[in-house]
């Protein structure tokens, strides 16, 4: 039978998905009278400022009683008018009343966990909160990180993402679109950005009578990089551990914090059942940060540079690049004259008569100091080394045993320093340095090289 034969009360039962839940989330006075009694029983017994929860009880029953919520008719604006209303009166941003998607059929942990699946996969994980992680033009890094998940999941996600930050000059944290998540995954970021034993914030719950003290951890699963700038970028839907981040960043002097003021939700806590149709978010614990002995909730974090939230990453990267250049210069003028000592003393190892023993012993501490002062100091020493291990083998001998005191996992500076010293005449020890490497290397393309080396070593020079 098709839909145009169908009498009027035929197809409104056809399309019941369509017409009943405007009818089942209806609600009458008897009904918003008990979800009110329900709701301040919870709030007695769970809310995490007992005092807050008896003064908006005591309201919230006489908002009732004079007709504020008579306006709402169904579950949803019921809903929308109590967030609302516990919002304001309560001055707690995490406070929600919530209807069940479907109505009377769901209810609990089962409404969370229907709301969960019935959620495109990549709208609810985003790579656990990473959305995205690159290096911008004049190497700085962004990483756009819309949640905070729990840490064991998220971890391998964040360390990723800060390897590819390990070597830019200033790092953009963008929170303009994260909600929060786990204080655990918030402690584990900012502890990358310091390496003091600073505590972050604290968070103190009713129901223990219990603090935890959320201290910088000692390790982090990369590099830490408690000098690089570092901005972070905020909207009014940056919240909850979004929002204890960027005031931890502001706090500490650690960031400069680059948007809109934040939306004001510093009190964290669950989800609770008033009905089989209606839960709510109450706030069991609330944020305690060590410099201000206070929060941002309701007030918000409020950035150092205010703009809008769309123009927000244009003015960090302008920001970020007045300092890199800034930066630049200054290591620049300070690099000039480490490089400048360095060639000094290294022309006077090329110059010198002396035996390489005595070269050594003069100048290969020196040497070693002056270089470790610059980026990559293994890199720079054996560069020049490669230049002259067969013009001036006694310079690159001296050059590669100080590149493999600095870095002994590179197997090419073996095998060119067993060739200078080859060129010297000096078999025995040329062998020598192979074998060392051999027992170093752990991977077979460095091995095979080595033992190539060895063999082209051990090859009879024949005469013209």
């Amino acid at each position: 039978m098709s839909l145009k034969h169908l009498s009027t009360k035929a197809l409104a039962l056809f399309l019941g998905l369509v017409v009943a839940p405007s009818q089942a989330s209806a609600i009458t006075q008897t009904e918003k009278q008990a979800a009110i009694e329900k709701i301040t029983q919870l709030m007695t017994e769970h809310y995490v400022f007992p005092e807050v929860a008896t003064q908006t009880n005591d309201k919230l029953y006489k908002a009732f009683q004079a007709g504020h919520f008579a306006s709402a008719q169904d579950l949803t604006s019921f809903s929308k008018a109590l967030t609302e209303w516990l919002r304001a009166t309560a001055k707690d941003r995490h406070l929600r009343v919530r209807a069940n998607p479907v109505g009377e059929e769901v209810s609990g942990i089962e409404s969370s966990i229907r709301d969960n699946l019935l959620k495109p996969t990549r709208h609810k994980f985003l790579n656990y909160g990473v959305l995205s992680a690159s290096v911008l033009e004049n190497n700085i890094g962004y990483i756009d990180l819309r949640s905070f998940y729990r840490l064991a999941d998220s971890k391998p996600y964040i360390d990723a993402a800060m390897k590819l930050m390990a070597k830019t000059d200033a790092v953009i944290i963008d929170l303009r679109k994260n909600g929060g998540g786990s204080p655990r995954t918030v402690q584990y970021l900012c502890s990358y950005f310091f390496d003091e034993k600073l505590l972050l914030n604290s968070l103190y719950f009713r129901e223990d009578d219990e603090t935890t003290d959320f201290y910088v951890l000692d390790e982090v699963g990369g590099t830490k990089m408690p000098d690089v700038p570092l901005y972070v970028l905020t909207s009014s839907k940056t919240y909850s551990g979004a929002e204890e981040f960027s005031y931890n960043m502001l706090t500490r002097k650690r960031a400069t914090l680059v948007g809109e003021t934040t939306g004001g939700a510093a009190n964290p806590g669950g989800m609770f059942s008033i009905n089989d149709e209606l839960r709510m978010f109450i706030a069991t614990g609330t944020a305690i940060n060590p410099v201000t002995q206070t929060n941002w909730e309701t007030v918000g974090v409020k950035p150092d540079v205010a703009i809008g939230a769309d123009e927000a990453l244009e003015k960090a990267v302008e920001m970020a690049n007045k300092v890199v250049e800034t930066n630049w210069l200054t290591e620049k003028s300070r690099r000039e004259v480490e490089v400048d000592r360095l060639l000094t003393l290294l022309q006077k190892v090329r110059l010198s008569d002396k035996p390489l023993s005595d070269v050594k012993s003069t100048y290969a501490a020196k040497v070693s100091e002056l270089v470790k002062q610059l980026p990559e100091p293994d890199r720079v020493i054996a560069e020049m080394a490669y230049e002259y291990w067969d013009k001036e083998p006694k310079y690159a001998v001296f050059l590669f045993d100080i590149a493999v005191q600095l870095n002994n996992q590179n197997m090419y500076f073996f095998a060119y320093w067993a060739r200078a010293l080859a060129e010297l005449n000096n078999m025995q020890q040329a062998k020598n340095v192979i074998e060392q490497g051999l027992k170093l290397a752990s991977d077979k393309e460095d091995k095979d090289m080595l033992q190539d080396t060895l063999a082209d070593l051990e090859q009879p020079v024949v005469g013209l």
